[in-house]
Parts: structure tokens; sequence; C-alpha cells
């Protein structure tokens, strides 16, 4: 059975390498972008005067925390809406089809 396995493995290999290959420079491009985008932002930093390097260093932790708190409503607004709209689907699929369903044998029967 290992046997097996190693010629599966052996005959797949051009494609797994050529997967990994692929991912690896896809990992490398994001890598080199980030690098980058942080030069850039690195840069701009240093050249700010030092009272600006004060202010931007209390401002910004504060806009990216402000933010972090706007996606975290946000997911929690959607998670809110999803157990309500559950709870809704749930009661009215077991306090009013039921009911419906009795009706309607009780609209046939009265026919007959």
């Amino acid at each position: 059975m290992n046997h097996y396995n190693n010629n599966n493995f052996q005959k797949n290999s051009e494609v797994d390498e050529a997967y990994v290959s692929s991912l690896r420079n896809s990992l490398s491009n994001i890598f080199q972008s980030l690098q980058g985008f942080y030069s850039q932002i690195l840069k701009w930093f240093q050249e700010l005067p030092q009272w600006a390097k004060i202010i931007s260093l209390i401002v910004i932790p504060l806009f990216i925390i402000k933010i972090l708190e706007a996606i975290i409503s946000l997911v929690s607004l959607l998670i809110t809406i999803a157990v309500f709209g559950g709870t809704i689907y749930i009661g009215y699929k077991f306090l009013f089809l039921p009911n419906y369903a009795e009706t309607g044998e009780n609209e046939s029967k009265k026919q007959k």
C-alpha cells in the first residue's frame, strides 16, 4: 500500500510543484507590495516635523481603533439580524404553519 502511495505522489509531483511555485510567487508578490507600502509610510513619517510625528503617533492609533470598533459593531449587527431572522423564521414555521394546515383540513371536511 505504501508503494502505491509513493507511485501516486511521484506521478503528480509536477502538478504539485507547479501549484507550490505559483502559490509561492503570489505570496512573494503580496509581501513585496506590503514592504513597498511600509517603506512609503516610513519615508512619509520620517519627513514629518517633530510636532507632526507626535500628533500622528497619537491620532493614527485612535483612528485605527475607531475603524476596528466600526467593523466589530457591523459584524455584531449582522449577527443580531441573522439571529433575529432565524428566530422569526422558526417561530413562523412552528406557530403559524401547523394552524394553516389544520384550517385547510377543517375546510376540506366541511366541503364533504
